[in-house]
């Protein structure tokens, strides 16, 4: 069954108490954690401290939310050694604290590759051995690392590409349907290609759609198909959760989260719930 969860990048102001009040008054079955409070480290907050973090998952319990996926800003594209190894720190700390909340994903993000060779072959291999030893991380800690489609890695094709420098059975798939859609890729090519290691999915409408921009709208007030990519979820058999990512945080313009939240638990839930075409 499909499960229905809501990104904290579309209320970055909330307090914990808020965001689990907003997913069990809409229905929802998890929240995926990026801001609280304001804050996008999320390490640096005492809810998810090694003194408060066993409240924190608590409190989750006790309302019967779950915790879909906790994003990273993890990526591998800098040549300096010391910043990876940073980012290798970043994906353990965050591993752990998906792991003592209940979370099956951490989010990495693969990040933008020069056009030009030979500095586009070495940044893609520095990427993929990055991504395969972040994978081994988080797997040693029980959680399972997912790259978004996303940057320069939007495509099926894209990321075959990627895993051709280096691969890891650990490291699974978030397909994020706007990004490969708005570049040319229909749902289809993409479950095609990345079916396999697909484990969440980022859903949310946009107009003004191009490989380099897009402009975010409400659900089913935009350009993108919601209700074929639900589709082809349900005829694949898709289990996981399916993640509202309202970009609130980084467009502060559009509506807000008590607009936005609601109105996307609506629109989705009678398309998850249609009987089979």
């Amino acid at each position: 069954m499909i499960k229905l969860s809501f990104s904290t990048l579309g209320c970055p102001q909330y307090t914990l108490d808020q965001v689990i009040s907003t997913a069990t008054r809409h229905g929802y079955d998890g929240v995926e954690l990026r801001f609280l409070r304001g804050q996008v480290a999320l390490e640096t907050l005492e809810e998810f401290s090694p003194s408060g973090i066993r409240r924190t998952r608590e409190l989750f319990e006790r309302h019967g939310v779950a915790v879909s996926c906790v994003d990273t800003s993890v990526r591998f594209t800098s040549p300096d050694p010391a910043e990876r190894t940073t980012q290798l720190e970043q994906t353990k700390t965050y591993a752990r604290i998906a792991a003592e909340l209940g979370a099956p994903y951490i989010r990495l993000f693969g990040g933008a590759v020069p056009e030009a060779s030979p500095e586009r072959e070495e940044t893609t291999r520095r990427i993929a051995e990055g991504l395969a030893e972040a994978a081994a991380i988080a797997a040693s800690e029980g959680v399972t690392a997912v790259l978004e489609t996303h940057d320069s890695f939007c495509t099926a094709a894209q990321i075959r590409e990627l895993f051709s420098y280096a691969s890891s059975d650990d490291l699974g798939i978030l397909w994020d349907v706007l990004h490969s859609y708005r570049t040319g890729e229909s749902f289809e090519e993409t479950w095609r290609g990345l079916g396999p290691r697909i484990r969440h999915v980022h859903l949310k409408d946009a107009d003004n759609l191009s490989p380099t921009s897009f402009q975010p709208r409400l659900a089913g007030q935009g350009a993108v198909p919601l209700g074929e990519v639900v589709d082809l979820l349900r005829r694949v058999d898709y289990q996981g959760y399916v993640s509202f990512e309202w970009e609130k945080a980084w467009h502060p313009e559009i509506e807000e989260p008590e607009v936005a939240i609601p109105q996307f638990a609506d629109y989705l839930r009678p398309l998850l719930n249609r009987p089979a075409s």
